[in-house]
C-alpha cells in the first residue's frame, strides 16, 4: 500500500512538472501581459491580415509562426511567435528577410524566447517594452 501511494505522488508530480514545461515554452504570454500593462492591447484584426504578413515575408512561415498585433493608438508592435525556439531559429536561418533584420539571434534586442519584434512604431515605447521581457 505504501509503495502504491507513493507511486501515485511521484506520477502526480512528474506530470505537474511535465505540465509546467510544456506551457512554460512560448514567451508570448509574457510579451502580451508586458504590452498590456502599458496600455497596449492585441487586436483581433490581424487575423484577416496574417496569411498577406507570413507572403510578404517571402517564405512558408504559416505553419511555424502566429502574428500578434499589440496596438495602443498609433502605437504599434508587430510580432512574430514561433512554435519553438528551434523553429524560430531555423526560420530566422532560412529566410534572408529575417536574417537582415536580425544578425545575431542570441544577442538581439528582438528576439524574446520564440517570439521576434518584427516592426514597431519608431520614436514609441513598443521595442522597450519587448526587450524589458528577455
Amino acid at each position: 500500500m505504501k509503495k502504491r501511494g507513493i507511486t501515485v505522488v511521484l506520477v502526480a508530480l512528474i506530470a505537474a512538472i511535465a505540465i509546467t514545461l510544456l506551457c512554460g515554452c512560448s514567451s508570448y504570454s509574457k510579451i502580451r501581459r508586458a504590452y498590456e500593462a502599458e496600455g497596449y492591447s492585441e487586436s483581433e484584426n490581424v487575423e484577416e491580415y496574417q496569411t498577406k504578413i507570413v507572403e510578404a515575408l517571402g517564405e512558408d512561415f504559416e505553419d511555424v509562426c502566429s502574428v500578434h498585433l499589440m496596438a495602443d493608438g498609433l502605437k504599434v508592435a508587430l510580432i512574430l511567435e514561433f512554435k519553438s525556439t528551434q523553429e524560430m531559429e531555423d526560420a530566422i536561418n532560412e529566410s534572408e528577410s529575417l536574417k537582415g533584420l536580425i544578425s545575431d539571434i542570441q544577442k538581439s534586442d528582438y528576439v524574446s524566447g520564440n517570439c521576434v519584434l518584427l516592426f514597431y512604431t519608431p520614436l514609441t515605447d513598443a521595442a522597450d517594452i519587448f526587450k524589458s521581457t528577455k
